[in-house]
């Protein structure tokens, strides 16, 4: 009988980009995140190279879009629930060795707190016939992250011009707020308008 493993994955949120929920179902986060695709890929790769049988996969999104937090141990102690109960062994991907890109502090202290976990180094490998290297993918990422937030005065005042003319037009802030998302016309951090965050931005009640 092979021994047991769970895999377990995880990603930042891009609001940006209009990513900012991950479905508990595996077969569809891997479809809406590359990276948790990716990380699937190397622990099932490392699964069947080790004679490991895969019996739960677990993928996790964090709340902010530039940083690991603590939230991150819920996840993580569902995922060693599973562990236990059927003395499984829990793999993931380490980024670290990518000159610091993607490290979870938050998760590496839970993981050494509780004396559980085998890291599997982040490596380029082929996903769908595609050659996919984590350091470019994630480089290429912060690029357009840094582009997104230069462009933000511009967006804020786009998005407060058309907030103007609809309120002119008698609109009140909660319907504003609907038709600007509608529009595809972004807040500063990408997040869709709520009547509160108009107000920020609206000099005018």
């Amino acid at each position: 009988m092979l021994e047991k493993a769970v895999g377990f994955y995880w990603s930042l949120p891009v609001p940006w980009a209009g990513f900012t929920r991950l479905s508990p179902d595996i077969e569809v986060a891997v479809m809406q995140s590359r990276t948790i695709a990716y990380q699937r890929c190397l622990v099932q790769q490392y699964a069947s190279q080790n004679g490991l049988a895969l019996i739960r996969e677990i993928a996790f999104l964090e709340l902010e879009p530039d940083r690991g937090s603590h939230h991150v141990g819920e996840a993580l102690q569902k995922a060693a629930k599973v562990c236990a109960e059927h003395a499984a062994e829990l793999l993931y991907v380490d980024f670290t060795a990518l000159a610091g890109w993607r490290s979870h502090h938050a998760m590496q202290d839970w993981l050494l707190a509780n004396d559980m976990g085998l890291a599997i180094e982040a490596a380029p490998v082929v996903i769908d016939g595609e050659r996919f290297d984590p350091a470019a993918h994630f480089t290429d990422w912060r690029d357009r992250q840094s582009a997104w937030m230069a462009a933000k005065h511009e967006r804020v005042a786009a998005a407060r011009m058309r907030a103007l003319a609809l309120q002119a037009e008698g609109q009140k802030k909660p319907a504003i707020a609907r038709l600007l998302n509608a529009e595809g016309l972004r807040s500063a951090t990408g997040k869709p308008w709520t009547a509160d965050s108009l107000r920020k931005i609206m000099l005018v009640e």
